[in-house]
């Protein structure tokens, strides 16, 4: 048997080879990383808060380098823009002469020196007012150079005159009034056109004339920069007998209020009648007659037309041209076109370009696909245009 002696020593054995057996497990849990120990918890929770506090540090910088950089952007990029219009554009201005008045065929300064007129005609104000706005025209003053701007007024067309009712007459006027007022502002002459087309002969309407005009001249009477043309383009069966009728009634209108102003004169044939005209001119001072072309159409017998009507004497304004064709589409005609621009030089010959406007044809002088109304780079402009600017340069 075995005595309790030997029973306690072996159940002493068992406990010692149990705790080390316990120990060893434990040890090598410990050092492998298997076992985590609540003491390991709380070494690594002050790791975990480091590591989520450093982001926060970022998103405080981040703000301040976003402002850095967007400042010098904001005030680089306006001044590029401003440069690069002006490069591209004209910097030659016309001059402004004050008072003119008519001299044999040349329009004169107040000292009888010889002076031209060069500029533009907008479309018909009825379709595109804004082209005569007082930021367009300044616009135009400042970047092209021009010194005239002829402000066409459709009679019959569209919205005309003479057919829309006494509110759009009002509106029509007051279009006028900011173009005159613009030209004026700045030192540019300006051309009140009473534009008649589809009405023909200008007897249609002249009642109307006599009052537009007499209420215009009466409006401007102390503007020395105004002139007032009373018939566009007279056609069909329009005779120079009929426009010399319709003319001798609406010039005393203009004469009595201001005895100096110059006064435009439509001719036969969409003015270019030039012929009849000399037979038989009308008998006022300051008058001028009216001459068109376009370069696609019309060509040399056109232009010696208009030389011969010059050398016998005959005072021409060529208030309306074109360097496309007559319908004002097509090609512009270069060849032709600088023939034409050589002859109003050579002569000293007045002129307005038609047409300031973005309409989709291609006499516009504005490209149908822009829609600004002032600082015209030259992606915007037609080559005309571009053409009438080299013009003025000269």
């Amino acid at each position: 048997m075995v005595s309790k002696k030997q029973r306690f020593r072996t159940f002493i054995l068992v406990l010692i080879l149990a705790a080390a057996v316990v120990g060893g497990v434990f040890g090598v849990s410990y050092y492998t990383g298997g076992v985590t120990f609540p003491w390991q918890v709380a070494v690594n929770e002050p790791e975990q808060e480091e590591v989520t506090a450093e982001p926060e540090i970022e998103k405080v910088e981040e703000p301040e380098v976003k402002v850095e950089n967007k400042e010098p952007v904001q005030v680089e990029e306006p001044e590029i823009e401003e440069e690069t219009e002006v490069e591209l554009l004209s910097d030659t201005k016309l001059d402004y002469y004050g008072q003119l008045h008519v001299e044999d065929t040349k329009l004169v300064d107040k000292d009888g020196n010889e002076v031209v007129l060069t500029g533009i005609s907008t479309h018909g104000i009825n379709w595109y007012p804004d082209y005569a706005s007082p930021e367009t025209i300044k616009s135009l003053r400042d970047s092209w150079g021009i010194n005239v701007v002829r402000i066409a007024m459709y009679t019959s067309d569209y919205n005309g005159y003479c057919v829309a009712g006494d509110e759009n007459k009002e509106n029509l006027k007051k279009i006028i009034d900011d173009a005159v007022k613009a030209a004026t502002d700045n030192d540019m002459y300006v051309i009140i056109d009473w534009h008649i087309l589809n009405d023909n002969n200008p007897n249609t309407y002249k009642g109307e004339a006599i009052q537009f005009f007499g209420e215009m001249v009466r409006k401007y009477e102390s503007n020395e920069n105004v002139i007032y043309e009373i018939c566009n383009e007279p056609n069909g069966d329009t005779t120079w007998d009929d426009i010399r009728a319709y003319a001798t009634e609406v010039i005393p209108v203009i004469r009595n209020v201001d005895k100096d102003a110059i006064i435009l004169v439509g001719t036969p044939k969409w003015s270019s009648d030039l012929d009849s005209v000399l037979a038989n001119p009308l008998d006022y001072d300051n008058i001028m007659y009216t001459y068109h072309f376009y370069a696609g159409t019309h060509k040399s017998r056109e232009r010696n037309n208009l030389t011969a009507a010059v050398e016998d004497g005959l005072p021409v304004f060529v208030s309306e041209y074109g360097f496309v064709a007559a319908d004002g589409n097509g090609m512009m005609n270069k060849s032709e076109a600088e023939k034409w621009q050589d002859v109003m030089e050579e002569y000293g010959i007045s002129s307005c370009m038609w047409n300031l406007s973005n309409k989709d044809e291609s006499s516009a002088m504005i490209k149908a696909d822009c829609n600004k109304l002032a600082d015209f780079t030259e992606e915007d402009i037609s080559d005309s245009a571009k053409l009438l600017i080299e013009y003025i340069e000269k």
